[in-house]
């Protein structure tokens, strides 16, 4: 499925965050969305979402306004990992990504078998099926989101938006849950994911779209975002980019302009 935002201004009480922004998301690619704090990026994914309304323009899932459907039929479409979310009660691990299948069932239906499958490969895909019978709230940090990313991982939609998925992530976690996303970006879906570290961001993406101040300053494929201009306007640091093996692996070095030679 094409998402699609075109002109699209959002706003939080009276102030335009995001403002004209215009972009596509295709299907086959795995999208990071980078930007400095306060960019826009959270508001650019929940609008992407059907959760926040643009004020003019439009948002579209392959051609139809994404707010044309109810919310179950987005969420069978779908899937957002908020940045930050709370669970009130104590749920079992498997009970919470089972929670992902809601989209998928009737009102008061049993579970089926297609949903144990989803929840079990979603639960081993993040490394979590060990885990499956705790209740969340005895988790770590990066336990209860790995919990997390599999919940939206076991809706099985075709498109997934994951607002700083990486958050309480440990190093081995973290390349493996971006390698399950570019996996799923490679199986046809379309994977939008907003990114801090500028190094996952080349290694991993297919392509990038760079927020300054709720504009889109850049878009396009990595080498051409990742430059030495745009990361200097956008995060007010110089860069020192080193590449390796050739144009195709560059490392990132960040300094303050105070320290600039």
């Amino acid at each position: 499925m094409r998402l699609k935002m075109e002109n699209a201004r959002v706003e939080l009480g009276e102030r335009d965050v995001l403002k004209g922004v215009s972009a596509s998301f295709p299907p086959g690619a795995l999208t990071g969305v980078i930007g400095p704090n306060g960019a826009g990026k959270t508001t650019l994914l929940r609008a992407l979402a059907g959760l926040l309304p643009a004020k003019t323009g439009n948002i579209s899932l392959d051609g139809e306004p994404i707010d044309s459907f109810d919310r179950k039929e987005t969420a069978r479409r779908v899937g957002y990992l908020a940045q930050k979310q709370e669970i009130a009660f104590p749920f079992r691990v498997d009970e919470t990504v089972m929670m992902g299948r809601y989209p998928h069932q009737g009102r008061l239906s049993p579970e089926t078998e297609a949903d144990s499958e989803a929840v079990d490969a979603a639960l081993r895909d993040v490394d979590a099926a060990d885990l499956s019978r705790r209740a969340i709230n005895e988790l770590s940090g990066g336990e209860l989101q790995r919990v997390l990313i599999a919940r939206t991982l076991a809706a099985q939609t075709p498109v997934l938006l994951l607002d700083e998925p990486f958050a309480n992530l440990d190093v081995r976690h973290c390349l493996d849950i971006l390698a399950i996303l570019r996996a799923q970006a490679r199986e046809g879906r379309t994977v939008v994911v907003s990114v801090h570290d500028l190094n996952l961001a080349h290694r991993f993406c297919d392509h990038l779209l760079l927020l300054y101040e709720g504009e889109i300053l850049a878009q396009g494929d990595v080498n051409d975002v990742l430059t030495h201009r745009l990361i200097e306007k956008a995060f007010q640091v110089h860069p020192e980019i080193l590449t390796v093996n050739g144009k195709d692996e560059r490392y990132f070095i960040m300094r303050a302009l105070e320290e600039r030679e």
